[in-house]
């Protein structure tokens, strides 16, 4: 697959067919969840494929006023920060496999949990998220039309307000280092640009990110944009999104690197409105 043409073509849908998913399809997206459990901590996370029928109740609440659905694609984690940064993490690789399939989807942090009820829990866990996956309707709703017009779904911030030195806070040009090839920064432009347009609750864009030349990394930041998005979390998974498309693409272009928490990060390098999430460390690249 080219990661780069499937994150540009994935778009979220909330106006979908009424259909199941093609057996076809389920198979090859449950062969991909068993094969992809494994998250950036070691640990593991087990999604899954649930079919509503039409017998059942609708749900009662659900961001978007979402229409023709029956299908849902969840899993339950620990209820903690690194938890939901790992689910939104590895979710996101699904909706991506997803989208290669044919399969559209839409992100959903807000809804109601009693519509899921008949899911056993283990003690402490949490369903963090979910996605609603189908097969698009021809036709948008106007709900779904205004909804994307009114969160401007299409729109993201600039390369100069989401990218930054580290050393000197000054904002990342992606024309200037354009003009650099054998520098670091060039090299992983795309994976900067693909996380640009990744999705996030409400298009909220939380994620900074700031390129340390000296260590060869870039440091993940969180902005919190919204404080109820913040207390029920979905910060976090946008977060674990935008390292998913960030790691895919780097991955995708032979540029090798691990995730670290870094105990070193010192805060007078950034902003105090932001809060370190998690680092990407280059392997065996030198300016």
């Amino acid at each position: 697959m080219n990661i780069n043409h499937t994150i540009i073509a994935r778009k979220s849908c909330r106006t979908y067919n009424q259909e199941y998913l093609k057996q076809s399809d389920k198979k090859a997206l449950e062969e991909f969840i068993e094969q992809n459990k494994r998250v950036v901590t070691g640990d593991k996370i087990n999604l899954t494929i649930l079919e509503k029928g039409t017998e059942e109740k609708k749900m009662k609440l659900a961001y978007g006023a979402i229409k023709g659905n029956k299908t849902y694609l969840l899993g339950a984690t620990k209820d903690d920060p690194i938890a939901r940064l790992n689910y939104g993490y590895l979710m996101e690789k699904v909706v991506l496999r997803a989208t290669e399939l044919g399969i559209s989807s839409c992100w959903v942090g807000y809804f109601d949990h009693d519509y899921f009820s008949d899911i056993v829990l283990d003690k402490g866990s949490v369903i963090p998220g979910l996605v609603i996956i189908g097969y698009a309707a021809e036709k948008k709703t106007i709900p779904e039309k205004f909804m994307r017009y009114a969160v401007g779904a299409s729109q993201r911030m600039p390369w100069e307000k989401l990218f930054f030195n580290y050393h000197t806070q000054v904002p990342v040009n992606r024309s200037q280092i354009d003009s650099n090839r054998d520098s670091t920064l060039h090299k992983y432009s795309e994976s900067l640009e693909m996380l640009r347009l990744a999705p996030s609750a409400s298009n909220t864009q939380p994620w900074r990110i700031f390129f340390d030349k000296k260590n060869d990394s870039f440091h993940f930041f969180k902005k919190p944009k919204n404080r109820i998005y913040e207390s029920m979390g979905m910060h976090e998974l946008d977060m674990g999104i935008a390292m998913a498309h960030f790691e895919l693409t780097s991955l995708q272009n032979g540029l090798k690197g691990s995730w670290a928490i870094e105990s070193a990060i010192n805060p007078n390098h950034v902003s105090d409105e932001l809060q370190y999430i998690i680092s990407w460390k280059c392997d065996n690249l030198n300016d």
